[in-house]
């Protein structure tokens, strides 16, 4: 099973999602665990690498098997300007009134738990 960890960055009521190339999709940003890395250190890594921010507040938030993945979520705050990497295409801030397409993991097991504990509209 693979291992993810996911940044959830949030901001009026607003979650960020990102998209890359080829994809039709967003998905909240993060990446695959390496071997003998902290999920601290994963999460920091990938948002420095995908967002071009670092990450100055982390917050366990959810965790949850979808597919073939584990995925822990952070509540994270970034400081600075998002310039976001040759990997990343495209970033929105996503509400539930949206009609944007997104993961299946995150419409399905992410976005629930926002709602749910009112941190998005």
């Amino acid at each position: 099973m693979r291992h993810t960890i996911r940044g959830l960055i949030i901001i009026d009521k607003k979650v960020l999602l990102v998209t890359g190339h080829g994809a039709d999709f967003y998905w909240t940003p993060g990446g695959g665990v390496k071997a003998d890395e902290s999920h601290e250190r994963t999460l920091r890594r990938e948002i420095l690498e995908e967002l071009g921010v670092r990450i100055v507040g982390i917050v366990p938030y959810a965790t949850y098997d979808y597919e073939d993945q584990r995925v822990e979520n952070f509540l994270i705050e970034v400081d600075g300007e998002m310039r976001p990497s040759n990997e990343i295409t495209g970033i929105t801030w996503y509400s539930s009134g949206s009609k944007l397409k997104t993961s299946g993991g995150f419409k399905e097991m992410a976005l629930p738990c926002l709602l749910r504990d009112g941190l998005i509209d």
